[in-house]
């Protein structure tokens, strides 16, 4: 008997497997209704726009596998999970929200009938804002708070911080859930999963889905896949990363010496002082 391997739906493939299908649209449902401030009514109308799921599109370009729908009032919505919160990814989510935002325009079309646009995004580690488990942006007036328009908004919900919450640490009702949900999607152990999972029928649903997952070896090899591809991609935005400070620092030395050797200091000393050879110094 196939052995079943411990699945996280901090992987997307996993993530969107479970939330971002046909068949599985009251679990997303269930989901959005404990981020957002929209009536149920208008959630259960919910339209997946990237109803074709082609599960071997894996490489860099085609396998971007976040989930994009509309809600039956027209408002548009990107669902992304991200393991790792990186230096960048404020700019990013506020590029995919404009993406989003601009594919809603048409000529001669009347600015206010523009549609209202979400992001939500799922963060597994690293992110460094705040202590809050979930994170609400709009547009606001700095001093009066006034908000300027209703149109954009960016989630951010952190499931590290849902593994160290507990259920009496939450407000209400809607949050618990919530929290419920994000434990749900951050952990990979089966037990935890099926507990949660006794709380709620769609979340049941959910379980199910994954447990058939885990006896698939074609499913293991296309979730391996996905991992493999995060963690070699976080690797090289880490090293970018390194390699842009290192870099930075070397032209901040070049850049003092050459401001000393202009005031005539010893060549010897900018060296010392700097870490500089004399033969890099010499040619400034």
């Amino acid at each position: 008997m196939t052995q079943p391997f411990k699945i996280t739906l901090r992987n997307d493939y996993a993530f969107k497997r479970v939330f971002g299908v046909e068949e599985n649209k009251d679990v997303l449902q269930d989901l959005l209704e404990c981020i957002l401030d929209i009536p149920p009514e208008t959630i259960s109308g919910l339209e997946l726009l990237d109803k074709e799921f082609h599960k071997e599109l894996l490489s860099e370009k085609l396998g971007v596998l976040d989930i994009k729908l509309r809600l039956k009032d027209g408002t548009f919505v990107d669902i992304e999970i991200q393991n790792r919160w990186h230096f960048d990814f404020p700019e990013r989510t506020l590029y995919y929200w404009s993406k989003m935002y601009n594919e809603g325009v048409k000529q001669g079309q009347d600015y206010t009938k523009l549609p209202k646009c979400i992001t939500i995004n799922l963060i597994g580690e690293g992110f460094n804002k705040n202590k809050r488990l979930h994170n609400k942006y709009v547009i606001l007036e700095q001093d009066t708070k006034e908000p300027l328009v209703s149109k954009l908004e960016i989630h951010i919900l952190n499931l590290e911080k849902a593994r160290l919450l507990k259920e009496g640490q939450c407000k209400d009702n809607k949050t618990k859930r919530l929290l419920n949900w994000l434990k749900f999607i951050e952990t990979d152990n089966p037990e935890v999963r099926k507990m949660l999972a006794e709380t709620s029928k769609v979340m049941a649903k959910a379980n199910d889905k994954i447990i058939v997952m885990e006896m698939s070896p074609k499913e293991k090899w296309l979730y391996d896949s996905r991992m493999k591809y995060e963690n070699d991609r976080a690797s090289c935005i880490s090293e970018g990363y390194r390699e842009g400070v290192a870099q930075g620092a070397y032209q901040n030395k070049l850049e003092t010496a050459a401001a000393f050797k202009r005031l005539g200091i010893d060549i010897a000393k900018i060296a010392e002082g700097t870490g500089l050879s004399i033969q890099e110094i010499e040619k400034l």
